[in-house]
């Protein structure tokens, strides 16, 4: 199995990572729309996600103000 990550591992990887803070409502919202990985499980009420999707999506997120809609 992966490592999986709790959404504070989630958080504290994407801040070390980019330099950027997500609030724990940005991401539960992120995911609630398809923005953001899903949790492969959970643990009681605590979602776990995977480390490999997780820093996909981090490295495939495009910068503040990017034009998305511009892209192949």
């Amino acid at each position: 199995m992966a490592e999986e990550l709790s959404l504070p591992d989630v958080l504290a990887l994407i801040e070390s990572t980019t330099g950027k803070t997500i609030a724990a409502s940005t991401w539960r919202a992120y995911v609630a729309r398809g923005q953001a990985p899903k949790p492969t499980r959970r643990v009681g009420r605590e979602p776990l996600y995977s480390t490999e999707e997780i820093e996909q999506w981090i490295a495939g997120r495009p910068g503040r103000g990017s034009r998305t809609d511009l892209r192949p």
